[in-house]
């Protein structure tokens, strides 16, 4: 019992308090930093929306790209705030994030050589999706072969031929 008295005694409550008030001030301001992004989101929806119907796309065609794509950007942008946010608390806390900073990006490194095909893979997708080069129901001939788009996913295409074969395109290997 004496230790925990004499720990309560030795802390500064001052720098203690300063340091409550800083973070929550950093809860504040991300708060408010994702009440901006959903605004952002709504807005860039619509925009998407309004152009799909310029162009005569089926609304429900457009619906699905645009929530796969609002839906992607969210969490990239919620991941990066948050992980900003845990950062600064644990630097207001005392706790050391250089050797953090620096093990995310050797990880990153390791993770981005190992992982090349996937990340091509994710970007020719949302490529594909965004600009809305086919579509599913779209009768297409990707890399020679021929059928109908059958689903489109951020990594791969599928598509069936006239035979009833189904083929799998990862979507970084798409040339034609």
């Amino acid at each position: 019992m004496q230790f925990i008295h004499d720990l309560i005694e030795r802390i500064g409550w001052e720098n203690a308090a300063l340091s409550a008030l800083r973070i929550l001030i950093v809860l504040a301001v991300a708060w408010l930093i994702m009440q901006v992004l959903k605004r952002f989101l709504v807005r860039f929806e619509q925009r998407l929306a309004r152009k799909g119907e310029e162009v005569g796309e089926p609304p429900s065609e457009s619906q699905k790209r645009i929530e796969t794509l609002v839906r992607l950007i969210r969490q990239a942008a919620l991941l990066a705030l948050g992980l900003t946010v845990c950062l600064v608390v644990l630097r207001e806390v005392g706790v050391q994030i250089g050797p953090i900073i620096a093990s995310a990006g050797v990880l990153g490194l390791a993770v981005g050589i190992g992982a090349q095909n996937l990340v091509r893979d994710l970007i020719a997708g949302f490529f594909i999706i965004l600009e809305n080069q086919i579509r599913v129901g779209d009768v297409a001939i990707i890399n020679g072969t021929g059928g109908l788009v059958e689903r489109i996913k951020f990594r791969t295409t599928v598509l069936r031929d006239l035979a009833g074969v189904v083929h799998v395109f990862p979507n970084g290997a798409i040339t034609t």
